[in-house]
């Protein structure tokens, strides 16, 4: 029973709803070992059975759920998380009615159930500057750092902007300014 109240406490914090036991729909009360709603986002109807309810027991319990859904114009879909891994041919017929989430061991950890019922938990995207990167500019005057940012520096980086030929001469300009050099063409020049 440590790994219903396990599948309950993931989608507890998914923002699902537990239900009290047994579920009533429309009068008819079905005896699953747990059952969730979703509330903000998600409207699905989760169940919980493990692998000591009966193969033929659940489908009965799961098919009548559906029809009782049904008279009462609910439109919630329906998944069943099953602990205990499920037979190929009693999967097929549970599918008739639910959208069916394996979970193969009995005694799961949390990542065995996460990834079991990830497709009801909110998506978790990843930071977009890890994914992308950062702003290049800010990296560059990040490994600068503030000592070594002089007007010149940050003028040169900033012409980033503007592609690579613009730096290009950005820097052209830069390094002749040090040298002394001018673009000036001088009567020697020639």
């Amino acid at each position: 029973m440590t790994s219903v109240q396990d599948v309950l406490a993931v989608l507890e914090r998914a923002g699902f709803e537990r239900l009290p036991k047994p579920l009533t729909v429309v009068g008819t009360e079905f005896d699953f070992e747990a059952a969730a709603r979703g509330m903000n986002t998600s409207h699905d109807l989760v169940l919980i059975a493990t692998d000591q309810v009966p193969r033929r027991r659940l489908q009965r319990l799961v098919a009548g759920l559906a029809r009782s859904l049904d008279l009462a114009a609910s439109r919630r879909p329906v998944s069943l998380v099953l602990l205990g891994g499920v037979a190929a041919s009693d999967r097929i017929e549970l599918e008739r009615y639910a959208r069916i989430l394996p979970i193969a061991s009995s005694t799961p950890d949390i990542a065995e159930i996460e990834e079991a019922v990830a497709v009801l938990l909110p998506l978790k995207l990843p930071n977009a500057d890890l994914v992308h990167g950062g702003d290049p500019v800010n990296e560059v005057m990040a490994v600068l750092g503030p000592l070594r940012a002089t007007s010149d520096h940050i003028a040169l980086i900033k012409t980033a902007a503007d592609g690579p030929d613009t730096v290009k001469e950005a820097l052209r300009r830069y390094a002749n300014e040090g040298a002394g050099w001018t673009d000036e063409v001088g009567d020697g020049d020639e």
